[in-house]
């Protein structure tokens, strides 16, 4: 079984755009117990709409089940990042009680989801960044991040580097190297961070797409 113990998120926000970053690593193993065997081919950024997109870290095959079921059960033409959210927060709820009754939540294995992108503005476009995360121990309950940016996964490293830089107002460029960035120095010290880093960025007008 694939295992992202060792995964780093991130996500971060400009004025009017999104960047979702995430490391490539997989680890091989069960949940006894991990045994590492690095794979650099890990993609843990997913595009749910238009304007969202999702990275997961915890135990990847529950999420990749997850949001391979999860478009049989999202409206079609659905976009909004607190639109997508509800949606898939319910879903996640409904499905993990379902295939984990009567299971100790101590037994069970832990998944999350950071769920970035925009929401409509008073003026009807796509440009209210917003993150947000939830998580199996939490009953998916959705956590919204007001700082700007959210680290998951290892993420204690990876927040003291990108707090010390981060700026609301930086450009697209210059926040995709921030947050790839933080991933790379993170990978050098922590073996379970996986390179080369995956970055999607989601902005109103070419919506949500991986570019690196």
């Amino acid at each position: 079984m694939e295992l992202t113990e060792g995964t780093l998120v991130i996500a971060a926000q400009g004025r009017n755009f999104i960047v979702l970053g995430a490391d490539s690593k997989g680890m091989l193993g069960d949940l006894a117990g991990p045994i590492v065997i690095g794979s650099s081919r890990a993609r843990k950024i997913t595009v749910l709409s238009n304007h969202v997109g999702v990275a997961t870290y915890g135990v990847a095959e529950f999420g990749e089940n997850l949001l391979h079921q999860f478009p049989s059960v999202m409206e079609k033409g659905l976009d909004g990042v607190t639109n997508v959210l509800e949606k898939l927060r319910v879903f996640c709820r409904d499905k993990w009680s379902e295939w984990f009754q009567g299971i100790s939540i101590e037994r069970q294995p832990h998944l999350g989801f950071m769920v970035a992108g925009l929401d409509k503005s008073q003026s009807s476009e796509y440009d209210m960044p917003r993150i947000y995360s939830i998580e199996s121990p939490l009953n998916f309950a959705p956590a919204l991040h007001p700082y700007g940016y959210a680290c998951r996964g290892i993420f204690p490293l990876a927040t003291f580097i990108i707090d010390e830089k981060y700026q609301e107002d930086m450009s697209v460029d210059d926040l995709c190297d921030l947050v790839e960035s933080t991933i790379s120095r993170v990978a050098q010290t922590d073996p379970r961070i996986g390179l080369p880093a995956r970055i999607a960025l989601i902005t109103p007008v070419e919506g949500a797409r991986t570019i690196r």
